[in-house]
């Protein structure tokens, strides 16, 4: 069984991996890798009766896990802004080359 400083450091290797898949804009690794990091957390959160045990250290590992899961949630959300604006340009493209071309 896995140690819960373990358990924490899988977490944030999970989610160093789904930030460089953001950069990446590699969508269904980042997805994967969310889910994959949902589960962890939900998996370490049911086998903890009592937060308030964790250690120090264990406590501010999970800071990281917060604080880095905010990143990835940020990016996504930047990046879906980035591409619906992108869409936007490429229907009003179309429709400029539609009134121009007929």
């Amino acid at each position: 069984m896995q140690t819960q400083s373990e358990q924490i450091g899988i977490m944030l290797d999970t989610l160093s991996q789904a930030l460089a898949a953001c950069d990446a804009r590699d969508f269904g690794l980042v997805i994967r890798l969310a889910e994959q990091q949902e589960a962890e957390l939900a998996g370490f959160m049911s086998s903890r009766h009592d937060l308030a045990q964790l250690a120090q250290s264990e406590r501010l590992q999970l800071e990281q896990v917060i604080a880095q899961r905010q990143v990835v949630q940020q990016r996504i959300s930047e990046w879906i802004a980035q591409m619906r604006e992108e869409m936007q340009t490429v229907s009003q493209n179309s429709r400029l080359l539609k009134t121009y071309t007929s």
